[in-house]
């Protein structure tokens, strides 16, 4: 066969071509550290990598989301762990009073007291949070929950409340595994207004009325006879009151370590997608290295073979 000056040139070219292409591909490689740079290097693993990274995109939004809840439901917890201090301080100030030795003076002295407590508990009721909106509103959280019902009477029970609850009775919701949506936030009317006891039913009286209740009954101000039925009835309020928050915080608690859990293992499945990417998309060094030194060697033959083969003519073999 007789073989033109073009062919051998063409042949020469397309060859170095080639080369010139796999170390440019190899370069790519050995800068990413990745085996797969396009669909076309891998088509199998290409799909199988991107199936595996969109799965790891939505366990990341789940561990986001954990986070999220976490923080409010730890925020939340912190504020009524506040009110129910401020529940305790009024309890056994409440207790004292009911010494028969206490001079009305006296009771009017621990009234004055549980007023501000009472001013405590109402700030708590109406805490914001970093967004400043009010964490114990559920969906209205830009509503001031809690307000003076200024039109009620004494003794207050949620008949004629002392407070009135402006939020509703949603509790905001975030999705931290595929298969749970977790309550995130509490409403007011369930915290504060709704107290229950130890059966779960509702007592009658918000955690405002009780503590109120106990006010007007030790303020001769208030124009409320103190009797031993008001008090204890008052005093028995305060005391469902702790036991209803009791279990309000632990249900909060209950979600929080279940929010760990889930986080735990929402990382281990994490750090097996980023294994299994591993194993798709990076680079085997040793190997990677190996072909670089054998491309470039061939190219570098190649181009020799090139410019000396390209120099050649009948004049030259005279």
């Amino acid at each position: 066969m007789r073989v033109s000056t073009s062919m051998i040139f063409n042949s020469g070219v397309g060859g170095m071509r080639d080369l010139q292409s796999g170390l440019y591909k190899l370069q790519n490689q050995l800068a990413t550290g990745r085996r797969i740079l396009t669909p076309a290097d891998d088509p199998i693993g290409a799909a199988e990598a991107l199936k595996v990274t969109q799965g790891k995109n939505v366990n990341e939004r789940f561990i986001e989301n954990q986070g999220q809840a976490s923080s409010k439901l730890a925020f939340a917890e912190t504020k009524l762990q506040g009110v129910q201090e401020e529940l305790k301080a009024i309890y056994e100030r409440g207790l004292q009073a009911g010494n028969g030795s206490y001079s009305d003076e006296q009771k009017a002295m621990i009234a004055t007291e549980l007023k501000q407590r009472m001013e405590s508990l109402i700030g708590l009721a109406n805490t914001r949070d970093g967004a400043g909106e009010y964490i114990f509103a559920g969906y209205k959280s830009t509503t001031e929950p809690f307000t003076r019902n200024t039109a009620a009477t004494p003794p207050y029970s949620l008949a004629g409340s002392s407070m009135e609850y402006h939020g509703d009775a949603g509790k905001p919701a975030l999705s931290v595994s595929a298969s749970r949506d977790m309550a995130v936030g509490e409403n007011g009317l369930d915290v504060f207004m709704q107290v229950r006891d130890a059966s779960g039913n509702v007592t009658g009286e918000s955690v405002f009325d009780s503590v109120q209740n106990m006010i007007d009954i030790l303020d001769p101000a208030s124009g409320v006879p103190y009797t031993q039925a008001a008090y204890n009835q008052a005093l028995g309020g305060i005391m469902d009151s702790l036991d209803h928050m009791n279990t309000v915080r632990a249900s909060i608690g209950s979600r929080l370590k279940a929010l760990d859990d889930l986080k735990s293992s929402a990382e281990d499945v994490n750090l097996n997608y980023e294994m299994r990417l591993s194993e798709l998309q990076d680079l085997d060094w040793l190997s990677a290295i190996s072909s670089f030194t054998q491309h470039k060697m061939q190219l570098d033959a190649a181009q020799t073979t090139f410019q000396q083969t390209s120099q050649m003519s009948l004049f030259s073999m005279l």
